[in-house]
């Protein structure tokens, strides 16, 4: 159905039924009006019934008669009319109330003012018994009734249309809230999408408009999920290329730069042992061995980052990752002029495969490089945690100068960027704060979520690479 016809028969049936009502209440608002018309003319009847005894009825029953008169007064039934009664000296034996008293008049004449109608005077007659007594009778119209009456009508059609009015607007929310309800689903989805979560799908909806941005969406983010996978797949084939070549250029620096370097060192002691008697030679061939060896050192450190595994493995052996950290983190607080501390807190309850063993270390690895050269950080504190669910937690903290604007840093540079492909392509999830988790503060947090275990590439993404 489109939004337009749902909103459009959906208002009106709720208009219709609220007008339904409305018209009950004004039927039970004019029978209560004729109960009290009908009522106040059983009391003028009863009044002037009583008014006729007083002249022509028995002298016993007098009392009777006036009883019955005040009881009509009080009860405030006699519409429109004021009663005042006198014996034949002038005694007020009984009156109707005086409307000015009533602290509601000034309001009534106020809202609803008489100065438009003519003035009345009163009616008055004498009635006169047999037996010698009278009585003066004075009969006024009382204005302060009808208004009051008047008012409040008014007021009840005033509320009337209120009540109508605002019964619409709840109506009208209520369709609209019942009829958009399906954006949650549609905002919670884009806000999936907005943080590289394409897993989520809507729903077929019953408005057309909304079902076809749904249909879009899962469209979008179908397609987004596919490209997610394969570029992360092509940066994990990359990465494993990079590790190859690491591998490959380490084997090689070892065989051939580390094997020169020995035979040099070896020919140059043994040059320094033949020149005895020649103290300028035997010092230079002292020095060139110095060299050599300084060389050989900076190979070790070079072959370190380039092949974290160390020695050969025997396969299926897991990665040795806590070693290897220890080792990481130790070989920079043996570095010259360096003043950061550095915290490592390893609790693994089981070990990782060792892609993810590796792009650990490689994080870690960039992490403390990034703290050396920008941070300016007093301490850094590094964990690697199992997670209830299941997955690693790896994150790294300093308390250093920070980073001004994240947005930009993830597109400057390689480092941030690269860290991120690298925890997407194993199908993790990236977290880059500037402070520490729950407060203000300078430094920098960096945290990532790993499985343990790296799923086998899809028939379709290695075709799509092997093509």
């Amino acid at each position: 159905m489109h939004l337009s016809r749902f909103l459009l028969w959906r208002i009106a049936a709720l208009s219709l039924a609220i007008l339904l009502l409305a018209l009950l209440l004004a039927r039970w608002q004019a029978q209560r009006n004729i109960r009290h018309e009908a009522l106040g003319a059983a009391q003028v009847a009863r009044m002037l019934d009583h008014l006729g005894g007083l002249e022509a009825g028995p002298a016993a029953d007098i009392p009777a008669h006036l009883a019955a008169l005040r009881t009509i007064i009080r009860s405030g039934q006699l519409r429109h009319l004021r009663l005042r009664l006198s014996d034949q000296d002038g005694t007020l034996l009984l009156a109707s109330p005086n409307p000015a008293a009533s602290p509601w008049s000034s309001v009534y004449h106020w809202l609803l003012p008489l100065n438009t109608a003519p003035a009345q005077a009163p009616t008055r007659w004498t009635l006169q018994r047999e037996d010698g007594p009278r009585y003066q009778v004075e009969l006024a119209l009382d204005p302060a009734s009808e208004q009051r009456e008047s008012l409040v009508g008014m007021l009840g059609l005033v509320g009337l249309l209120l009540g109508y009015s605002a019964a619409i607007l709840l109506a009208v929310y209520g369709t609209l809230h019942l009829a958009l309800r399906p954006l949650q689903a549609i905002l919670a989805a884009i806000g999936g999408y907005q943080r590289d979560r394409y897993q989520a799908r809507l729903a077929p909806m019953r408005i057309v408009e909304l079902d076809a941005i749904g249909k879009a969406l899962n469209h979008m983010a179908q397609s987004l999920q596919d490209a997610q996978r394969a570029r992360a797949e092509m940066n994990r084939r990359m990465w494993q290329l990079q590790e190859d070549e690491r591998r490959r250029l380490a084997g090689e620096l070892h065989d051939e730069l580390g094997q020169q370097l020995t035979a040099m060192r070896a020919d140059a002691t043994w040059l320094a042992r033949c020149s005895e008697d020649r103290p300028e030679l035997q010092h230079v061939a002292r020095q060139v061995a110095g060299q050599c060896a300084q060389m050989q050192q900076g190979v070790r450190g070079l072959l370190q980052r380039l092949r974290p595994h160390g020695s050969p493995r025997v396969a299926g052996e897991p990665f040795p990752l806590r070693q290897r950290l220890q080792e990481l983190l130790q070989s920079w607080r043996e570095r010259p002029s360096q003043h950061t501390d550095y915290q490592l807190r390893i609790e693994l309850a089981q070990a990782p495969c060792e892609d993810v063993a590796l792009a650990i270390y490689r994080l870690t690895q960039e992490a403390l490089t990034n703290i050396a050269r920008h941070a300016q950080a007093a301490s850094a504190r590094i964990e690697v945690i199992t997670e209830s669910d299941g997955r690693v937690r790896w994150s790294v903290r300093d308390d250093g100068i920070g980073i001004a604007d994240l947005a930009s840093a993830l597109h400057r540079g390689s480092g941030l960027a690269g860290m991120r492909e690298r925890v997407l392509a194993l199908h993790g999830q990236w977290q880059l704060h500037a402070g520490s988790p729950g407060d203000i503060q300078s430094g920098l947090w960096l945290q990532a979520h790993l499985p343990l275990q790296v799923s086998e590439t899809s028939a379709f993404i290695a075709a799509g690479a092997d093509s």
